[in-house]
């Protein structure tokens, strides 16, 4: 019986697994095969089930993204069973960058304490990366890598900040 539960995101080819225990201390860890293979061995394991794509660990919580063409049926127990049996705790992961403007600590705020929880509760994360002369610029990760609405959340996100932030045009 496996005590590892799952929720979908907005990405049918995402699926967050929620662990019991604590994975990433604070930010996140995303992972392609290149970054897999210089990793630990539960990252490894993950990268070894046939059609794992991506994977993103947060919190206690890992959103895997695969290959259009391997149904959910095939991976997932395989998943559940890494989760069951190894064990990961990364003290710090990718945190957001350090900014000292003023406009760009505000879009930071915003991306952090707004924008950011909500892309999580998906199973996606965004880092903020830098404003500069008008242009925020932030990565997401997760769930959010080939989600067929991400073209509407990064709109979301530009309407957000440029609401809050008129100096924002374009993320």
């Amino acid at each position: 019986m496996s005590l590892v539960q799952t929720e979908p995101t907005p990405n049918p080819n995402a699926l967050k697994f929620k662990a019991s225990q604590k994975l990433v201390g604070e930010g996140s860890v995303w992972y392609d095969i290149d970054l897999a293979l210089k990793s630990d061995e539960f990252v490894k394991k993950l990268f070894r089930i046939a059609g794992v794509r991506f994977v993103l660990l947060q919190g206690s919580e890992i959103t895997v993204t695969k290959y259009p063409q391997w149904p959910w049926s095939e991976i997932s127990g395989k998943i559940k069973n890494v989760i069951n049996t190894d064990s990961i705790y990364i003290e710090s992961g990718e945190t957001d960058q350090y900014c000292t403007d003023e406009i760009c600590c505000a879009v930071k705020k915003i991306v952090q304490e707004e924008i950011r929880p909500a892309v999580q509760m998906d199973g996606g994360d965004i880092k903020f990366i830098k404003f500069k002369d008008g242009v925020a610029e932030i990565v997401m990760h997760g769930s959010c890598w080939g989600c067929p609405n991400n073209e509407a959340t990064l709109g979301a996100i530009v309407n957000k900040l440029a609401s809050k932030i008129p100096e924002v045009k374009q993320v």
